[in-house]
């Protein structure tokens, strides 16, 4: 199983630890993760970069909702390659191609905060925007099936 072997890989590498099952948090990064695709998609006319990193932020917070909803949570280090790592584990080969985009928008908007001459066009930032919707959408339906007693509202 890719699932359980990557897990059992987090967990010898320190990367993550077992953590309580917090529904709240897990609502509350769901919904902020909605709030930063409509907060990209608002920005996309005025500054694709912020754009992009909004989107960029709508899947690391769906990426940590899915971890909590699983009971882990990232160790101190390397927390954004952490959270895609636990995503693609989960997700498994099905979604290898969204989370080979995700991995690019990692490395890319960590090019963003040291590199800022790096720039970003508009068709990458449609492109983020895109790829985080699908993303979220995913981890919300996930997390939804697996505790389907709260209706999130976004």
């Amino acid at each position: 199983m890719i699932y359980k072997n990557s897990i059992e890989q987090l967990l010898s590498e320190d990367l993550i630890k077992k953590c309580p099952i917090d529904r709240k948090a897990i609502e509350n990064l769901l919904k902020r993760s909605h709030i930063d695709l409509k907060t990209a998609q608002r920005n996309l006319e005025q500054d694709e970069d912020c754009a992009y990193n909004y989107a960029y932020n709508a899947l690391l917070r769906s990426g940590l909702a899915l971890m909590f909803s699983q009971g882990y949570r990232p160790d101190i280090k390397n927390k954004h390659v952490t959270v895609m790592r636990f995503s693609e584990a989960l997700l498994g080969e099905k979604f290898k191609q969204l989370m080979t985009e995700y991995d690019f928008m990692r490395k890319k908007r960590h090019r963003f905060i040291y590199e800022p001459d790096i720039p970003c066009s508009r068709k990458e930032a449609e492109n983020a925007i895109h790829t985080a919707k699908e993303f979220v959408n995913k981890i919300s339906e996930i997390i939804s099936a697996e505790n389907p007693q709260p209706k999130f509202k976004f």
